[in-house]
Parts: C-alpha cells; structure tokens; sequence
C-alpha cells in the first residue's frame, strides 16, 4: 500500500487545509506491485474505475525527491471532488486525502502569513533560480501574472560544442534561458548542490548517438552521474559565469524557476487581495504598496519581507520551531533555500499590511 505525506513537513497525512482557488502540492510514498506509479487524482469515489484510472488535469506530476516520494501539484480550482486518491486499477490504494477549502474568511491574518511562506518552502527541494523569472516552468504561462514575467523561463535549444562562444550557442543541454529582463541569463541547474564530475565527453557521444538515432527531444536524453546531470556553460546578467567552466546542475524541463524578488511575488501574488501582485525589490519600502518598515527586534511575524539594505536580495523571514529563518531563491548555483538563520544586523524588515492579505 501507499500513503500520502505533507510536501512541506514530509509527515503521513489524511487531511489537509488548502486555500480555496489556489494551487497546492502533496506528496506521496509508494507504489503499485511491480513498479507502477499510482494515479493519483480528484475524482469522485462513484465505483467508475475507468475514471479513477484516468489522468487528471487538476493534478501534475512535480517530480520524484528519494526513492518512491512523489510530489504532486494540484489546482483546486479545477478538483472534481474533496478528495485527493492514490488509485492502481482504478481502485484506491491508499487512504485518500480529505481536502478542506478556506477563504480568506475562514483564515486568520497570522494563518494567511504562514501560508504565504509555506508555500514558498514547498519550492525548495525542486525549483530553480533564474534572473528574471516569477515561478514559471519552461515554456509555460504559470508564473505570476503580476509584474510581467509569467512566461519569462523558456528551454534554451541544446548544444554540444564545448568550444562556442556565442552565448545562446555555448555548451548546454536542459537548461533553461531568460533572454529579456535585464540582461542574458541562464540556468546553472543547482550546480552547486552537486558532488560529481561525469565524463563530459562521454556524454557529449552518447548525446550525439540519441541524435543520429533520431531522437532530438533534449529534455527525453539520460542525464549523467545519478540519470539527473546535465552539462552547460551559464550566463547570469549578460555576463558567463566561471570563466566559461563548465558546470553539471539538474535538468530544467518541468521545473519552476524562480528569482529573488520573482519568488516573494509569486507567493505574495496567491495571497493578495485582488487582482494581479508584482513590484520590483526597491518597492517594498514604500508604504504606497502597503508595507511598514518594522525596526523592533522582538516583533517578528512569518512572511516578513526582508531586504538588504542595497536593495540587491529580498527573502522572507519564518519561524522553524525556536529559530528564525529565511526562505529565499538564494542563487542559480544554490537554487532555493530555507536554511539561513535570521539575523537582524544583515537585512531590513518589512510588513505587508493586514488588509491587502487574503487566505
């Protein structure tokens, strides 16, 4: 059997409060005999096992984090049922997940606040950074809509010259390019997070091979050392980093890409009391946005907008049991984290007020 766990917590779950109209994501351990994924869907418990067994557009297959822990994305504007099921036959392998929806009625202000971060941390273990983007997946209009960059990431077409230097032809496979907002930018895949160094050259051939085979779909080639590393030379504001070194980071098809600023956008967007949510990092310290400046070191509240005081990084702060932290897109090289201790001294802190803030 299967079960259900918390994306966030990682704990077993049998219910679960979500926002109405929102997207949410959960996670799920196991799978059928054989090694078959479970359909995992909104459908109803009406005994119709040709629908339990069918895909199901409100839910998205995120990816796989550790052996047989399968993360979901579900829309909860287009669910068909309050209920979230693991199905293998078109019957129920799991206990299904009962689904509560709230309004911003049915939330409180300091709830809305931990859902905002919440949602954030729930893109830590898969997205990537990348400058200009606000949370889309390549080549998809489901970043946030405010601030013009809903489309920003898109796949940059493979190469597998190491020795080209005109910037969109450079070494890369599965990597994904931001080519408007201010400047040339590409993805490093997490490179950073990464402890291996593949035989770059083995890989380049075995790519070819998969091209002279006819297969040219880049983002359908096995990755190298785990199955999941992808080489690439990356630029970040026009500029190639690393002196051209090469790099191997994750493979970007199906992944959301974020920036600093695009990710507290994004998560501010979900929440925000209407219509589309999106300024650039110096505008948040302008109370006309709704923001007040919070200088008292013992009033910390989740979702606290923290900014370098160059304006040059922005996160958010929240609070992991004793401690306080920061979740952020940290860098291309690092992606998202959620690590960082909060110290005062290193930022400025900022308020959204209540009543811009809906559940």
């Amino acid at each position: 059997m299967a079960n259900f766990f918390d994306a966030y917590t990682g704990k077993d779950i049998t219910s679960l409060r979500v926002t109405k109209g929102a997207k949410f994501r959960i996670g799920l351990y196991g799978g059928a005999p054989g090694g078959v994924r479970l359909n995992v869907t909104t459908a109803a418990e009406d005994g119709n096992t040709t629908t339990a067994a069918a895909p199901d557009p409100a839910v998205k297959f995120i990816t796989e984090k550790g052996e047989w822990r399968f993360i979901y994305e579900i829309d909860s504007n287009t669910i068909r049922n309050h209920k979230v099921r693991a199905c293998w036959n078109g019957n129920d392998y799991s206990s299904p997940v009962v689904l509560t929806m709230s309004s911003a009625s049915g939330f409180g202000k300091a709830e809305v606040r931990q859902s905002i971060v919440r949602l954030a941390r729930s893109f830590v273990p898969t997205a990537h950074y990348l400058w200009g983007t606000a949370g889309n997946t390549p080549g998809q209009g489901d970043g946030n809509p405010g601030g013009g960059k809903l489309s920003a990431a898109k796949m940059r077409a493979h190469s597998l010259n190491k020795t080209e230097t005109v910037r969109e032809k450079v070494l890369g496979v599965c990597m994904a390019v931001q080519p408007v907002f201010d400047g040339y930018n590409t993805c490093a895949g997490r490179s950073g997070q990464v402890n291996a160094n593949p035989d770059l050259d083995a890989f380049l051939k075995a790519c070819q091979q998969q091209i002279d085979a006819g297969q040219t779909d880049q983002t359908r080639w096995p990755g190298a050392g785990s199955g999941t590393l992808f080489p690439r030379k990356y630029h970040f504001r026009s500029n190639l980093a690393g002196n051209g070194a090469v790099v191997w980071g994750e493979n970007c098809a199906n992944v959301r890409h974020f920036d600093c600023v695009g990710l507290v956008n994004y998560c501010y967007g979900t929440h925000w009391y209407k219509g589309s949510f999106g300024l650039d990092i110096a505008a948040f310290r302008n109370p006309v946005q709704g923001t007040v400046s919070i200088t008292n070191e013992h009033d910390l509240m989740d979702a606290d907008i923290l900014l370098k005081p160059n304006n040059s990084h922005i996160g958010m702060l929240y609070q992991n049991g004793q401690q306080w932290c920061v979740v952020q897109a940290e860098s291309t090289e690092r992606g998202l984290t959620s690590n960082a201790q909060f110290r005062a001294t290193e930022w400025d802190r900022f308020r959204m007020l209540d009543a811009y803030l809906k559940g």
